[in-house]
């Protein structure tokens, strides 16, 4: 399973990404990460999630995840980020920001 993710927006306008590969991680992260994107269920998400009030400084998502011949891609800013989502996202934004494109050496 292939995750690619980015942040952008926000006041600062610095964007955020990351891509990672199950293939590549060690077993225990490549698990989490299945598990993940398991329980966001974003293979039955819908393409886009707009705000319900748009803002100019929020943030916005996107992710896309390819398992198999599956490829989903979901866009969502940060109002309209379903809670079942936010752990997925947490995720995805600490490793874009300590660089956690962990590969087996």
């Amino acid at each position: 399973m292939k995750v690619q993710f980015a942040r952008t927006g926000g006041v600062a306008g610095i964007r955020l990404t990351v891509t990672l590969d199950t293939e590549t991680l060690p077993p225990a992260e490549a698990d989490r990460l299945r598990r993940l994107v398991a329980a966001a269920r974003l293979f039955d998400q819908p393409a886009s999630r707009p705000s319900p009030a748009p803002e100019t400084d929020r943030f916005q998502y996107q992710v896309t995840v390819e398992d198999g011949s599956r490829i989903k891609k979901v866009e969502m800013d940060e109002s309209s980020v379903p809670g079942t989502f936010r752990p997925l996202l947490d995720y995805l934004i600490d490793s874009a920001r300590t660089g956690r494109k962990i590969k087996r050496s």
